[in-house]
């Protein structure tokens, strides 16, 4: 991620500098452009290698542009098509690639290029692909209930969050306050968020002046930062968040822009405040690198970031508490695990947080408790994927054979594969069951579906080996038990297992190598099997 950024980086300089900013406001919105502390998720939260990703083929594709601009002639074909094929990289690693044909037509404004037809008809297979992409984008976010409400606001509402994160976005462009990897939605619309759009006024007044004034450095950055943050301001309702400092990582190169602009302005017009200049621009980028470090530890792990979350949002959302229980859960402090997981499910009772508290009492050794936690997770999910119902009756079936009721953990484990045959973890519970009934047939075939699944779990194999020893199968346990021990060379007890198979085909020589390696690892060995392998 860090070398991804790096690359944006250097683009973001070769951008402002065809942009006819000098070298030193050019270098000025490039560092800014690095060490911003709103850059910190999109480079330290390795999910988002997606946004540096497709920013470093958007940034390049960007460069080409402006030097297709310019370019001879005989180069603009090769050029053009260059810049198609990063177009094409750069959708395929984020949606929001498709802005880049409007921020094309915001440096033709810039570039003074005549605003006719051919502009939007040179851009024709950019706009395809654009549109392509956004479609394919919404399908699948579709797909995946990614663009669900989760709030329900209607339309206007909507419009009205949208114009707030717009205006946060660029007050934290100077003053990066409260940077939450989760800007959760209340319950209702805050009042303040109707209030911003009294800011769409004066905003306007400014736009407006500065196109009278053929402003054209204030209008373009303000173009670039719009175009490419329109899109992510929650109008149309997705995640579980208003505001994301990720949707930042591209959009603020235009004000980074007006910032190279005002410096150049300064420096040429203002050559008295030169020194005073350096030393505040100084002083604002050493805080700005401290806040972007600072930031970074909050990424740590899952404690740090959901602890931080919670420190604005502690009333707001049952995520951040219930992932903050889970991170505790999976490093086995379930002390810590139990009070986050119940406090999630006081704000929000949902399927998958019984789930989970569930899960924490199975873990613990309390399958009662988790028996009553998976069956409030399956009384709540009746609206759930049959993925997620059968996890439920999967993780029931496993409480129920850890109490004892192997009839009820039979039912459970075999409904759940009935809704998901794909859980591999229902395989697997369903097998020891069958095991431990002396089932083997049953086992065997469960064994089988698990490897199916998961063949690199080599256990497996010498679990299914011993099924098979079993039912008298040795030949077939032998090849099984070769295939663990190929891979699992420590274990002395599957050496021990494979030895009993050997002598029981005949191959006494092979028990008795056995023999000794398992002895060799540690493994006792009854002396009445010694004495049968002499």
């Amino acid at each position: 991620n860090l070398l991804l950024h790096l690359i944006c980086v250097f683009f973001a300089y070769r951008i402002l500098l065809e942009l006819k900013l000098s070298a030193w406001a050019a270098a000025l919105g490039a560092l800014l452009f690095g060490i911003h502390p709103m850059r910190v998720e999109s480079v330290a939260w390795v999910t988002e290698r997606k946004d540096v990703l497709f920013g470093a083929f958007y940034l390049a594709a960007t460069y080409l542009y402006l030097r297709w601009l310019d370019a001879n002639p005989s180069k603009k074909t090769r050029i053009y098509l260059i810049i198609m094929v990063l177009f094409a990289f750069s959708l395929l690693a984020k949606i929001q690639a498709v802005v880049l044909p409007l921020t094309m037509l915001a440096i033709d404004y810039y570039r003074r290029r005549p605003l006719k037809i051919n502009l939007i008809v040179e851009k024709i297979p950019f706009f395809v692909l654009s549109l392509g992409a956004g479609l394919l984008g919404i399908y699948f976010l579709q797909s995946a209930k990614s663009l669900d409400d989760p709030t329900n606001f209607n339309l206007l509402q909507r419009l009205f969050i949208g114009c707030y994160s717009y205006f946060v976005y660029l007050i934290k462009f100077v003053f990066p306050y409260m940077m939450s990897p989760l800007y959760p939605y209340s319950a209702k619309i805050p009042t303040i968020i109707y209030l911003s759009a009294i800011l769409l006024l004066p905003f306007g007044f400014l736009v407006y002046r500065a196109y009278r004034r053929d402003d054209r450095n204030t209008l373009f950055g303000l173009l670039f930062f719009t175009f490419n943050v329109m899109f992510l301001l929650q109008i149309v309702g997705a995640g579980q968040g208003f505001l994301a400092d990720r949707f930042t990582y591209i959009p603020y190169l235009g004000l980074f822009f007006m910032v190279g602009v005002l410096y150049d302005y300064l420096v040429t017009n203002r050559p008295q405040m030169t020194n005073a200049l350096h030393g505040s621009l100084g002083l604002y980028l050493i805080i700005f690198a401290f806040m972007t470090w600072n930031q970074t530890g909050i990424w740590k792990n899952g404690g740090t970031l959901w602890t931080h979350v919670l420190k604005y949002y502690a009333d707001d959302t049952p995520l951040a508490w219930g992932n903050l229980g889970l991170y505790y859960r999976d490093n086995k402090e379930y002390d810590k695990a139990l009070p986050n997981l119940n406090k999630a499910i006081s704000l929000k009772p949902t399927s998958a947080l019984h789930n989970s508290r569930g899960k924490l009492f199975f873990d613990s050794g309390k399958s009662p408790q988790a028996i009553e936690e998976y069956t409030s997770a399956l009384r709540l999910g009746t609206k759930e994927s049959n993925i997620v119902q059968g996890e439920i009756h999967v993780n029931r079936g496993a409480a129920y054979a850890a109490s004892g009721n192997l009839q009820a953990a039979l039912a459970d484990l075999s409904a759940g594969l009935v809704l998901d045959p794909k859980n591999a973890n229902g395989y697997l519970n369903r097998s020891l069951l069958h095991f431990q009934t002396q089932q083997f047939e049953k086992a065997v075939a469960d064994q089988t579906s698990y490897l199916g699944f998961n063949p690199y779990f080599y256990e497996m194999y010498y679990e299914r080996a011993i099924s098979k020893a079993a039912m008298g199968r040795h030949a077939e346990a032998i090849t099984d038990f070769d295939e663990a021990i190929k891979h699992i060379k420590s274990n002395g007890l599957f050496y021990l297992q494979r030895a009993r198979s050997e002598q029981t085909v005949g191959n006494k020589a092979a028990a008795q190598r056995d023999v000794q390696q398992a002895q060799l690892l540690g493994q006792a060995v009854e002396p009445a099997f010694l004495q049968a392998i002499q």
